[in-house]
């Protein structure tokens, strides 16, 4: 088993193994954080936030709910949302990082109201993932287009 261990590290599996989860994690992290934000997880952003893990890592439904329990575990320990952008920041070419923008403002939209602190969040992980506002705003009103939601504000 060691052996095993070692020809892995030496051929680098096991760093893209670790790196997966590493950033399953992050992205979950931020997509639980998101839908919690608001203090009231609504049955919508749940279901969003499942669509859209199982959509990103090709995941069964048994797996979504073990890394959603992680990412609700380990939100719950962040004591700022910093570690999960870094990884993605880290992982991730500028179009997957928008991709992930645009998961968080799915998340915020899914129960059709848009809370200020909701709103924030996206902006400044928006920020952090190397996005202008207006770049973020526009993923905004991709997604409510693609949702079929009228634009406000």
């Amino acid at each position: 088993m060691f052996f095993d261990h070692l020809k892995q590290l030496l051929n680098g599996e096991a760093h893209v193994e670790n790196n997966e989860k590493d950033i399953r994690r992050a992205v979950a992290g931020l997509l639980v954080h998101a839908s919690r934000i608001d203090g009231n997880i609504s049955p919508a952003e749940e279901a969003a936030r499942d669509r859209l893990l199982k959509e990103k890592f090709d995941l069964a439904d048994g797996e979504i709910a073990s890394l959603v329990m992680a990412a609700e575990s380990e939100e719950k320990e962040a004591v700022d949302f910093y570690h999960f952008t870094r990884t993605i920041k880290d992982t991730y070419d500028r179009e997957h990082r928008g991709r992930i923008i645009e998961m968080l403002w799915e998340i915020v939209l899914a129960d059709g109201v848009i809370e200020a602190h909701e709103a924030n969040l996206v902006w400044r992980v928006s920020g952090i993932l190397g996005f202008t506002t207006r770049e973020n705003g526009d993923f905004r009103r991709v997604v409510q287009e693609r949702l079929g939601q009228a634009s406000r504000g």
